[in-house]
């Protein structure tokens, strides 16, 4: 049988996102549902948030002084903060930490008492902060696409909402699925016109048969393969001839087992008291 690994959360980084706000059952939940789908929460999981209460010594206080107390605590991960903005421009803070001297001294920064943090669209947050993590993106060069200008100071104002400049709809469609597949569930080709199509240029490709791709919610076609099993899986020993084919792609709209939250956030939260948004 077919066999399509799902991308769950194992490996995925969970950052704190603390609501700062009321919000009702519908706003909190329109917040999870555009998060999940950024994030594509069901098949390849990128990024998890645990969503808690605000302390209440952070209410009504600078994000500076919530960065600080943070850090005080330990905890120098960067951290959401979800206020009204959820709702009125469907946007989350993301923060990460203060300006450093380099910073400073390349003119990024006025003093190290910049606070590095960026309002972004909520769905466009996971590969945002994938982005930043792996280098091909920086949170000041973000800041200067919304219309930060440098020197960036203490108390900057971010002129628009920052977002990945992507298609998530495409995007979603772009994610890499390395599938399993037995014999006669899949087909190969040593047509040289398609080989010739690939580089480096195999000596054959293979794809999943129609109805099986469609059946295992992969997005079909020819691709590299290996003639063996990249991944252990608990249900026994796949029989000769068993392939993994390679950079097929999940199909987003296929009925996936739906997400599950981390169980420290709570899906009976509301906020704080601070008056609903």
């Amino acid at each position: 049988m077919v066999y399509v690994p799902i991308a769950r959360p194992n490996g995925a980084t969970r950052l704190n996102a603390y609501l700062l706000v009321d919000l009702t059952d519908e706003q909190l939940n329109t917040f999870k549902k555009q998060f999940e789908y950024g994030t594509m929460a069901t098949f390849a999981t990128m990024l998890e948030l645990i969503i808690k209460r605000a302390p209440a010594d952070y209410l009504n206080k600078p994000h500076a002084y919530i960065r600080t107390k943070e850090n005080e605590a330990g905890r120098d991960d960067p951290f959401v903060l979800i206020d009204e903005q959820v709702v009125s421009k469907n946007a989350i803070w993301y923060v990460e930490q203060f300006a450093d001297e380099t910073d400073v001294e390349d003119e990024l920064a006025e003093s190290t008492s910049v606070l590095w943090q960026i309002l972004i669209e909520t769905e466009h947050l996971p590969i945002c902060y994938i982005n930043y993590e792996v280098g091909n993106m920086d949170i000041r060069e973000d800041l200067s696409n919304t219309g930060v200008d440098y020197l960036v100071p203490e108390n900057y104002e971010q002129p628009n909402v920052a977002t990945s400049a992507l298609d998530m709809a495409d995007f979603r469609r772009q994610q890499n699925a390395d599938v399993i597949a037995e014999p006669g569930e899949y087909e190969i080709s040593t047509d040289p016109k398609l080989l010739d199509s690939f580089a480096p240029r195999p000596e054959s490709v293979a794809r999943l048969k129609g109805d099986v791709a469609k059946k295992a919610g992969v997005l079909n076609g020819w691709t590299f393969y290996e003639n063996k099993v990249l991944e252990r899986v608990s249900d026994g020993e796949y029989p000769e001839g068993t392939i993994t084919l390679q950079h097929l792609y999940y199909d987003p709209d296929f009925p996936w087992p739906a997400y599950e939250w981390p169980d420290e956030s709570s899906t009976a939260i509301v906020g704080p008291s601070t008056g609903a948004v």
